[in-house]
């Protein structure tokens, strides 16, 4: 009877090796899934981002091609082109001073809109753009509390 090796705590422990296969694939399918999530708000953040970028710049178009609407003011040229010059080269790479610089244009620029589409007489383009950026971009989607992870 000694001839036979059993280890029985491998044979007792079938639990614990089950658990720990369990447990690893939980942990792969987890980092799965961040990873994609991750992705998802990363996109639909960088849209959001955007959006008021295009916006911006499709008025800027719209007041260049119509410029002889507004040909006898002087400022409203003067103002559009600082405009343009804001939103023309914005930073589109992720790095801290990347964003720093494009929060500080982005801000610039919504004050110059203003200015401009005040020159112009047409305010409305702009007196609800808040409210049209979140419908066309929507609200961002989370699997937490957004003031809890930062």
């Amino acid at each position: 009877m000694s001839d036979i090796n059993i280890d029985t705590d491998e044979i007792l422990n079938i639990e614990q090796r089950y658990y720990q296969q369990g447990y690893d694939d939980g942990v792969a399918q987890s980092t799965k899934e961040q990873l994609i999530e991750g992705e998802e708000y990363g996109y639909q953040t960088g849209f959001q981002r955007f959006l008021i970028i295009g916006y911006i710049q499709g008025l800027v178009e719209y007041w260049q091609k119509n410029i002889e609407k507004y040909a006898n003011n002087k400022s409203f040229e003067s103002h559009l082109q600082q405009l343009k010059d804001l939103v023309v080269d914005i930073p589109i790479i992720n790095g801290d001073e990347e964003v720093a610089e494009f929060e500080k244009r982005v801000n610039k620029a919504r004050n110059k809109l203003r200015v401009v589409a005040t020159l112009a007489k047409e305010s409305w383009k702009i007196s609800h753009l808040d409210e049209l950026m979140k419908e066309v971009g929507g609200q961002l989607q989370v699997s937490e509390n957004v003031d809890d992870m930062w």
